[in-house]
């Protein structure tokens, strides 16, 4: 009896010099729609509630060309098999190509003002455009335009290119990019954007399945740079990252019906280590239902790792990594979930209350 009473006050004071080892973030806890989610439809019709047979998040390719070398119905197949459910076309092809290539390649075209009706047409004059800068930790300046149109949906313009002397952003860098936008109320995803003739034209790398070192095509007058061309490795990175956005594209599209709602009011807080040293902003997380439960996101706005924990304030029956069958470090009767991320990383989590 006296072991056992032992080890309880060995196991407390563990728990008590955990806490004190941890100190909260008063800014990690978003919550952008706490009672309606501005977005649209596929056509651009504003909604305000997530509807599962109309509510749509258009995950785009921005400065897209139709390729007409894969036939006048298949030109953004490559956009298509890569997960993006939309294109901003670049405006200088005619839009009957243009809708001919977007209705056999089963993707919206992002289009300012819809002049036109046609299924393959997104009005996306409803929504604000608003650019994500290239470093996750000034996510904090996306966030404060997107607290500026609470009504209106929000769209992450997410930089997929590389200009002059600059490289490409890395896949990691992307996922928190994309990750943070939507935890800071994003309804929509365009990536900036396709590398093709008229990107090099204008001095750009951008992202594709199949990059080429020289486009050889010049559409600049006589008094102009010539086009870029780029050497294997940035090629190589150009593929990389059009494979990341691939990947996230599958990932944050099974999470619609989580991101598409509401966020959820329960009381919950994220802590780091109280020995890291931080400057700047660490973690932004939010809130959804999803599938009955609740869906956690985490992001890691910084290039280094962090030993973090959630504490909800109602406790909560069990916590999945929806990423990993790696057991994680909980503590449910307390309302503890204790997890290490590593730079730029994500962490999404199933909360079963």
């Amino acid at each position: 009896m006296m072991r056992a009473g032992i080890v309880a006050a060995l196991l407390l004071l563990a728990g008590c010099a955990g806490d004190a080892g941890y100190r909260a973030l008063p800014d990690a806890v978003q919550r952008p729609h706490p009672h309606t989610v501005p977005h649209t439809d596929r056509q651009g019709v504003a909604l305000s509630a997530y509807d599962p047979l109309r509510s749509f998040l258009p995950l785009a390719l921005g400065g897209a060309l139709a390729d007409y070398a894969a036939g006048p119905s298949r030109g953004f197949q490559a956009a298509f098999a890569a997960d993006f459910n939309a294109v901003s076309a670049d405006p200088g092809q005619p839009l009957p190509a243009l809708l001919s290539a977007a209705n056999g390649s089963r993707v919206q075209l992002l289009v300012p003002k819809i002049e036109t009706a046609d299924a393959a047409l997104l009005d996306a004059g409803r929504a604000v455009v608003i650019e994500m800068p290239r470093d996750p930790m000034q996510a904090g300046r996306f966030a404060a335009s997107a607290r500026a149109h609470p009504d209106r949906p929000v769209w992450a313009l997410l930089p997929a290119y590389a200009r002059g002397e600059e490289k490409l952003i890395d896949p990691a860098q992307a996922r928190a990019l994309a990750f943070a936008a939507l935890v800071h109320g994003a309804t929509g995803l365009i990536w900036q954007g396709e590398d093709n003739y008229a990107a090099r034209n204008a001095g750009a790398l951008g992202i594709s399945a199949a990059p080429r070192l020289d486009y050889g095509i010049t559409i600049n007058g006589t008094d102009m740079p010539p086009p870029r061309r780029v050497g294997a490795d940035e090629a190589a990175a150009s593929r990389r990252l059009w494979d990341a956005v691939a990947q996230l594209n599958r990932r944050i599209g099974r999470l619609r019906a989580a991101l598409l709602q509401s966020d959820v009011d329960a009381g919950y807080s994220v802590e780091i280590r109280s020995a890291t040293a931080v400057g700047g902003p660490v973690l932004r997380a939010a809130l959804k239902s999803w599938e009955g439960d609740w869906l956690l996101i985490v992001v890691n706005l910084q290039d280094r790792s962090h030993d973090m924990r959630i504490r909800f304030d109602d406790g909560f029956r069990r916590v999945l990594h929806l990423d990993s069958e790696i057991p994680l470090q909980q503590d449910a009767a307390r309302g503890l979930l204790h997890d290490t991320i590593e730079p730029w990383g994500l962490r999404l989590y199933k909360v079963t209350r």
